[in-house]
């Protein structure tokens, strides 16, 4: 299958999957998050804001706040990924493309090699890291520029045994899902 087949039917997937499945799936990713060793280990973490049935990242988020550390966010600066600390929830606005990120008066850069972690979304992955995204690329672009250690988020439904990687795919260190 290829990765266009593969997204429309991981994500049609997810949003038919029972809301308090998704959720029970979401606090059980989450309590996983909060034992790691490399988060747990981290000063600086970026982290995506979810949407729709995404695995939820608030209660990370907010888990993060409340225990000192750093959190930044991704901010899509045309055709590339930019960073930037959040300090509170209350720094985020819907962008134009639908997506929580900093109000442009709350934008504070952070380089990418101060990140300790990147927890990367995807709609799907496979065994090796690979992952299928939205389509923009904007995590495989990002990727190369940090040393972070980079953990994927899905529902166990949504991995698979390989995806058909391109040279431009970027795999993630190692995947967290809820099985």
């Amino acid at each position: 299958m290829d990765k266009v087949q593969l997204r429309k039917l991981h994500r049609t997937r997810r949003d038919n999957t029972d809301i308090k499945q998704r959720d029970a799936a979401s606090k059980a990713i989450f309590q996983k998050l909060i034992q790691d060793i490399n988060i747990n280990k981290a000063k600086t973490v970026m982290t995506y804001i979810s949407m729709g049935s995404e695995p939820d990242t608030f209660n990370f988020t907010s888990w993060l706040f409340a225990n000192r550390k750093k959190v930044v966010v991704p901010v899509v600066l045309g055709q590339s990924l930019g960073t930037s600390y959040i300090s509170s929830f209350c720094d985020l606005e819907k962008s134009s493309f639908g997506i929580p990120e900093p109000r442009s008066t709350a934008i504070k850069e952070c380089k990418p090699n101060d990140i300790d972690v990147v927890i990367v979304p995807g709609i799907v992955f496979d065994k090796k890291g690979y992952r299928v995204g939205y389509g923009g690329g904007y995590y495989d672009r990002f990727l190369p520029s940090t040393k972070a250690v980079t953990i994927g988020l899905c529902y166990d439904f949504c991995i698979v045994d390989a995806i058909q990687a391109q040279q431009y795919d970027i795999p993630v260190d190692y995947v967290i899902t809820n099985g």
